[in-house]
């Protein structure tokens, strides 16, 4: 098969435009508002790690297209 990192870039530029940086804002404005609750409520500490996680999401879609990572 001929080299398709080309092609899988601009997969994972697409995915960055339409899922990955929808999302990292989103969890970044939650991430704000949420990060002060977890030192008063032990049980917050698990949701601000999640949406933390959410946060990394446009860096992932970035390093695998300037990588051209296959998403298989």
């Amino acid at each position: 098969m001929a080299n398709c990192g080309w092609l899988w870039s601009i997969v994972w530029l697409l995915i960055l435009l339409i899922l990955g940086w929808p999302i990292g804002i989103l969890c970044g404005i939650l991430y704000a508002i949420l990060c002060a609750f977890p030192p008063c409520c032990a049980g917050c500490q698990d949701l601000v790690n999640f949406i933390h996680r959410g946060l990394e999401i446009p860096r992932t879609c970035a390093t695998n297209m300037v990588a051209q990572r296959s998403g298989c």
